[in-house]
């Protein structure tokens, strides 16, 4: 146990500050020390626990430190302070909470794992172990403290699967009987606290582990409904595999993808190109500080949920999934919904759902893609064009050989050079005519309004025309020739 990285934990100014101010025993406790004793990173969120006013002393800490402060719940004693980045130390969140009983010991042993439980005294400087955690911290094993753990709060099954995953450990038999049985339990907790746990799950590096982990403990068809018809549903070109067993194996390329942007091709390494660009982009926060990975990976989950409702065998045995992205789309971005995700996590798994087929047919039936098509993607993808790209090359690996995958390394590489180098002058260049400019040349009110500038802005992203005087004497052919055949 590296002794000496929580040495280095006690020593921050804010756990400093904590010390200084405690007027009641204090301790630190739960995941910043089991973390600090692994070598692990420093935490961005450290929870104390006070024998005395918690609450008084969080405030004291926010105004020492000029942080913001909130009373979590006045009856139970709990309060937040957050301490938003600085130039030398990133954001920070600590949460103060009455000891929950007469002493520590009683306080171990309402948490939820023993690991979970290792706490130091600050005014003491001693590592305190009440319940074993210590033990199962150097043996790898997540271990429930009580038997009853989990049937007071049904989120720690989740939370089980996620420190196993997160931590590289295992659950404990008899705590994955509890976490087995907790399955039964998930109506009670709220839907914002187990979308919270699956989606810190989403946001691990092994997400794909965790989350069939998950679905094997019956913990994830409660919370991710649409997978159930995907468990029986063969896939199209092997009905030898299901799509639920084709849907694991794309998220373990993700995951792959994610974790360097490089993948084997043809027997030789292939990097996506602009990594450093990449990386940020799916570290990338959009609510709550879920990165955008979890979103993605999400997305990749649900991204055929709608195949067996949309499945069909032709008179020659062929089987279909027609119009099952637009089908998809509508049931992913329900379920992003109905698990109380933010607006723009919802548009951007239903973006990501809709048009995840857009890049493999660029790469297998119009390769090489003409500047229309590519002009057409952007326009429909938004923000999520790496998103697309990186699912694309990962549902490749699983449905073609590396060698047949070529073709898709050389579109995702065109696209992500277009997104990232010619945004402003083939993405999104500026807007060369607005719809008053239609009406001064005689357009009317209506529906052709948004057809010409849609003509016009695709014949800019495609080089057709760029110039202001080009778009003016293109719209002007197109309102023309809607006069002579209103079908545009």
């Amino acid at each position: 146990m590296n002794r000496a990285a929580l040495s280095q934990l006690l020593c921050q100014p804010e756990v400093e500050a904590v010390r200084t101010l405690a007027r009641a025993p204090t301790i630190l406790v739960g995941g910043a020390v089991r973390d600090a004793l692994l070598g692990r990173a420093m935490p961005h969120d450290l929870d104390f626990a006070v024998q005395g006013n918690a609450i008084s002393l969080g405030r004291s800490v926010a105004n020492a430190l000029k942080g913001d402060f909130y009373v979590l719940d006045a009856a139970r004693g709990t309060a937040r302070v957050l301490l938003p980045t600085r130039s030398n130390r990133p954001s920070l969140i600590m949460d103060f909470a009455v000891c929950r009983g007469p002493d520590w010991r009683s306080d171990a042993l309402a948490r939820d794992f023993t690991i979970n439980t290792l706490a130091v005294s600050l005014q003491e400087g001693t590592l305190l172990d009440e319940v074993g955690g210590l033990a199962d911290l150097q043996a790898g094993i997540v271990r429930a403290v009580t038997p009853q753990a989990i049937v007071d709060d049904p989120v720690r099954a989740l939370r089980a699967i996620r420190l196993a995953s997160a931590l590289n450990m295992r659950l404990a038999p008899e705590t994955a009987d509890l976490v087995r049985a907790g399955s039964a339990l998930l109506t009670r907790p709220s839907v914002e606290r187990l979308r919270d746990e699956l989606m810190a799950i989403l946001a691990l590096d092994n997400a794909a582990r965790a989350t069939e982990m998950l679905d094997g403990f019956g913990l994830l068809g409660p919370l991710v409904p649409e997978i159930e018809p995907m468990r029986t549903c063969p896939l199209g070109r092997d009905p030898q595999t299901s799509l639920l067993q084709h849907t694991w194996r794309v998220m373990a390329a993700l995951d792959d993808l994610l974790d360097d942007l490089r993948v084997v091709l043809a027997g030789a390494d292939y990097e996506l190109p602009y990594a450093e660009k990449l990386a940020e982009h799916f570290s990338r926060p959009l609510a709550d500080g879920r990165p955008r990975a979890a979103t993605c990976r999400l997305a990749a989950l649900l991204h055929d949920c709608s195949k067996p409702a949309m499945r069909t065998v032709d008179a020659e045995g062929r089987v279909h999934f027609s119009g099952y992205e637009f089908a998809g789309a509508a049931w992913a971005g329900q379920r992003a919904r109905a698990l109380r995700l933010s607006n723009a996590e919802v548009l951007r798994i239903e973006t990501i759902v809709r048009h995840h087929s857009a890049v493999s047919r660029m790469a297998f039936e119009f390769y090489p893609p003409a500047p229309r098509a590519i002009y057409r993607f952007f326009s429909a993808a938004g923000d999520c064009p790496p998103e697309l790209v990186a699912l694309a090359v990962a549902d490749c690996l699983d449905e073609r050989s590396p060698d047949e995958c070529a073709p898709m390394a050389e579109v995702a590489r065109l696209l992500l050079n277009e997104y990232y180098t010619r945004y402003e002058s083939s993405v999104a260049p500026p807007t060369l005519i607005n719809g008053f400019d239609l009406l001064a040349i005689g357009a009317h009110q209506g529906r052709v309004l948004g057809d010409v500038l849609e003509a016009v802005r695709e014949a800019q992203m495609t080089g057709q025309i760029a110039t202001r005087e080009e778009a003016l004497a293109l719209a002007q052919r197109l309102i023309n020739q809607h006069r002579r055949d209103p079908l545009l």
